[in-house]
């Protein structure tokens, strides 16, 4: 989740994980021990407003690894575990002292801002995966290859929120950004990515503070040159603001089409108070979330058991539980081999000394192994209903 990212597939206000700064720790990482059992660390929400996000991705995490185990474990050996609440300072700081040889989170990206960089100090870093931490911020993170995601980076989301504009068919946009770090930060790449295509024309760019009581006068600078498409770039509560702006200056007039980012999805009040005329030109463009069939309910259990699958199949590969060396397959085995999708058939597989393309409970994962990021992702499409609940568009935008 990046710092107004909510990432949920429900649009549930108990669905955004938690987002407040956590201080950045100093220890080190003992040496690990490839002593033949890899030890998971599971570092999720499990208090505060993300518990409701991070609860279920455990529990299909801790259920992943006993099928694990049913199948003969890890290196011959079961699969050790321990848990820890994100949620609190030293949640990270107390698997690492655990001897953890892996990370499974955090859900936040702030939290991962603050923290990894003890996780992956080289060269006794542990390797850390993350289900839902999507910030900018992370794309180009000093992790010595250590860190990993499997939900898609912001980057490839505003290529497709760039994509969804696009597809309007209108030739005109604008993009409304919250002015904080993270704002700028996605209205830049969504720039970037309308200037590649060079279909749309980018008439302006709009900043807006989340400290302003009155957005009138800023929504009315987004209406001015009557674009055909406005891109709004923020959290729920401000986005939520800034839509009531634009609609009361657009009532009685053409609205323009409105995309928005999977964050103020949220803001359902907001949402539902708005015309008719507005809201039905609202899409908004979010990572679509993976369940699993007769498992927890929540949002990103998937790409939860996904990181878990990778960590344990990565192991099995390189033939060593110590992270400096199964670090460097996470990626591989995402790449070019047999496609398979559980562990029990990737790692059969395996045992035949077959390559393996893991294609997981989130679809075809594809990590890149200079980033450690998916390289293409599947984004849902939704407009929203007379209350604020969400209507689902058919075609999802596959990116790239």
């Amino acid at each position: 989740m990046g710092a107004f990212t909510t990432a949920s597939c429900t649009g549930d206000n108990d669905a955004t994980p938690p987002t407040s700064a956590v201080n950045t720790t100093t220890s080190t990482v003992p040496p690990r021990a490839d002593d033949g059992v890899l030890k998971v660390g599971v570092l999720l929400p499990a208090t505060g407003p993300g518990e409701t996000l991070g609860t279920p991705m455990r529990v299909a995490v801790e259920a992943g690894i006993a099928l694990i185990n049913e199948n003969g474990g890890v290196l011959g050996s079961e699969v050790d575990y321990a848990v820890a609440d994100e949620s609190t300072p030293t949640g990270m700081q107390d698997l690492l002292d655990d001897g953890v040889d892996a990370i499974i989170g955090p859900a936040s990206s702030l939290v991962a801002l603050s923290q990894l960089a003890t996780a992956v100090s080289s060269p006794n870093g542990v390797v850390v995966c993350s289900p839902t931490a999507t910030a900018l911020a992370l794309d180009d993170f000093p992790d010595n290859g250590y860190f990993f995601r499997t939900a898609p980076s912001d980057s490839l989301q505003m290529e497709a929120i760039a994509r969804q504009a696009e597809r309007t068919g209108e030739a005109t946009a604008t993009i409304a950004y919250l002015d904080d770090p993270y704002g700028r930060g996605l209205a830049s790449a969504v720039a970037d990515d309308i200037a590649e295509r060079d279909v749309l024309e980018l008439v302006n760019q709009v900043a807006f503070s989340g400290d302003l009581e009155n957005l009138s006068v800023l929504a009315a600078t987004v209406l001015a040159d009557s674009p055909g498409v406005v891109i709004l770039l923020a959290d729920a509560d401000d986005g939520g603001r800034f839509l009531a702006a634009i609609d009361e200056i657009a009532q009685g007039g053409a609205a323009p089409q409105i995309v928005l980012n999977d964050a103020i999805r949220t803001a359902r009040q907001a949402i539902s108070s708005l015309s008719p005329s507005v809201r039905m030109r609202l899409t908004g463009v979010a990572p679509a979330s993976a369940s699993i069939e007769g498992g927890p309910e929540g949002a990103f259990a998937g790409q939860a058991v996904d990181c878990l699958n990778l960590i344990a199949l990565a192991v099995q590969q390189s033939g060593s539980d110590a992270p400096r060396e199964f670090r460097r397959d996470i990626a591989a085995v995402t790449a070019v081999g047999q496609l398979c999708d559980t562990f029990a058939e990737c790692n059969d597989l395996l045992s035949q000394d077959l390559q393996i393309d893991y294609n997981g409970l989130s679809g075809n994962i594809d990590l890149s192994g200079t980033t450690g990021d998916r390289t293409r992702a599947m984004f849902d499409r939704f407009q929203f209903e007379s209350d604020g609940t969400e209507r689902p568009l058919d075609p999802p935008i596959f990116m790239p």
